[in-house]
C-alpha cells in the first residue's frame, strides 16, 4: 500500500534536489527513501527503479534549462538572441552542473525519455537558428555545431581545463560565440 502523500511527482523532486547537491546516481534508492522518511520499497509503487528515476530527473532538468534558455531569448533575434541562449545555457551550466550532467547522463543510457529532453534541448535552439533564415538542412548541421560548442565550452570550463591565470574565460567564451553569430549570418545569405 502506497504511503499517503508519497507521489512520483515528490519523489522525481526529491532526487532532483539531492541529484543537485551529490550528483547524478550519487544516491541510493535507500538515502532516497530516508530523504522521503518512507522504505526504500515504497518507492517502487511509484518507480520502476534507479534509471527509471535518472530518466526522470534527466527530463526534469532538461525541462528547467530549456525555460531559462527560452525566457533568456524572448523577444530576441539573431546574434541578440544566440548571445543570450549561450549565456543562458553556461549559465545554468555553472549553477547546476550535477543536472547538467544528468541531461547528458540520457544521451549515454538510451532511456525512453531521450526524444522527450531531445525536443526540449532542441526548441530555444533551433528558434534562434530560425532568426538566421537557415534552410533545414543548414539547421541540423548548425544546431550540432551550436550544441557542441557550448557544451564543449561548459565542460571543459567545469573540469578545471582553462586556467584562469591566462585570462578571463568569459573572453574566450563570447568569441567563440561571435565566430557562430559570424558564421550563421554567412550560412543565412546562402539560404
Amino acid at each position: 500500500m502506497p504511503k499517503k502523500g508519497l507521489t512520483r511527482d515528490l519523489i522525481i523532486d526529491t532526487a532532483l534536489r539531492m541529484t543537485e547537491e551529490k550528483g547524478p546516481f550519487a544516491c541510493s534508492m535507500r538515502e532516497l527513501a530516508d530523504a522521503l522518511d518512507v522504505k526504500a520499497a515504497s518507492l517502487y509503487n511509484h518507480i520502476s527503479g534507479m534509471d527509471d528515476l535518472m530518466s526522470q530527473v534527466g527530463l526534469q532538468a532538461a525541462k528547467l534549462r530549456a525555460s531559462a534558455q527560452m525566457e533568456a531569448i524572448r523577444g530576441k533575434t539573431r546574434d541578440e538572441a544566440l548571445f543570450a541562449l549561450a549565456d543562458a545555457y553556461r549559465t545554468f551550466a555553472g549553477e547546476h552542473a550535477n543536472l547538467d550532467r544528468a541531461i547528458m547522463g540520457l544521451q549515454r543510457e538510451l532511456s525512453p525519455i531521450l526524444p522527450q529532453a531531445e525536443q526540449l534541448t532542441l526548441r530555444p535552439i533551433l528558434q534562434v537558428l530560425d532568426s538566421y533564415g537557415l534552410d533545414e538542412e543548414a539547421k541540423l548541421h548548425w544546431q550540432r555545431i551550436l550544441r557542441a560548442v557550448l557544451h564543449g565550452f561548459c565542460v571543459h570550463e567545469h573540469i578545471g581545463v582553462f586556467n584562469p591565470e591566462d585570462g578571463s574565460t568569459d573572453e574566450s567564451y563570447r568569441i567563440a560565440i561571435q565566430c557562430l553569430a559570424d558564421g550563421l549570418r554567412a550560412a543565412g545569405k546562402k539560404a
